[in-house]
């Protein structure tokens, strides 16, 4: 995992436990009227853990995107290399042998 990913774990984590202690500020202080003048804050946590979720999953896709091209890459160079080396051995004769 690269750093930049490590730092997006970090900042969900640090937004986790933001939220966690403010909601324990807010039990039990307030009665359910008090509550009224913290709703945009509660809307604004909860974009903000929408829109992080949302980094993240694009992340984790653009990442699989990427191994996918590479492992097709792979596998494409792995059957050139094959094809050379079957080559190299029909032209020295030690290919393996045709029986009928």
């Amino acid at each position: 995992m690269n750093q930049k990913r490590l730092l997006l774990y970090l900042i969900f984590a640090v937004y986790q436990f933001s939220a966690f202690i403010f909601t324990v500020m807010v039990d039990g202080h307030l009665d359910l009227l008090g509550l009224l003048k913290f709703i945009p804050w509660f809307k604004f946590i909860s974009f903000l853990g929408v829109t992080l979720f949302m980094i993240d999953f694009v992340w984790f896709w653009i990442d699989r995107r990427t191994a996918r091209k590479r492992e097709q890459e792979l596998t494409q160079e792995n059957n050139v290399l094959k094809a050379k080396i079957y080559d190299l051995q029909e032209s020295k004769g030690t290919g393996p042998s045709k029986e009928i």
